[in-house]
């Protein structure tokens, strides 16, 4: 298969998605110019906001794989994926992702939605000060930064 052999694949999945009552989101990971893990948006059925599609292809490609290093595979997803989706893709260590639909366009025809440019916008800013309240807890700093360094002699 090819470049666009998988993304029309990724675009069936989404319209399967749809068609089932979910999301218009689906993601697949290739290997080896082969499918080893299909991802759906789940968030309709789970309660789940984390149940996106690619991090559900990457979940499975890496319990496949029997590792979390996915670099070298390729992702296929319908939209650019938000910024939490991508967080996951860069932790995966994933080098390439093909997308049908960027960002803006994605956010004009996804009205029931977050928009994901406006994610992006937060994350870019001083988001800890709009939107969520962190607290440092300044006395556990010494004891957290020690099961980090402990887990490093592992």
């Amino acid at each position: 298969m090819n470049k666009e052999n998988f993304m029309q694949t990724t675009i069936n999945l989404a319209k399967k998605n749809v068609a089932n009552g979910g999301w218009p989101f689906a993601a697949i990971i290739v290997k080896n110019k082969e499918i080893i893990a299909e991802g759906l948006n789940s968030v309709h059925l789970s309660n789940d906001p984390s149940d996106h599609a690619e991090i559900a292809a990457i979940r499975v490609a890496s319990s496949k794989l029997n590792t979390s290093n996915l670099s070298d595979c390729e992702m296929y997803v319908v939209g650019m994926p938000c910024p939490m989706c991508l967080s996951c893709i860069v932790l995966s260590k994933i080098k390439k992702i093909y997308y049908s639909v960027d960002v803006k366009t994605k956010d004009k025809a996804l009205t029931k939605l977050p928009l994901t440019e406006d994610l992006y916008k937060l994350i870019s800013s001083n988001f800890a000060e709009d939107v969520i309240e962190f607290e440092h807890l300044e006395d556990f700093s010494e004891k957290g930064e020690l099961v980090f360094k402990n887990w490093n002699n592992i």
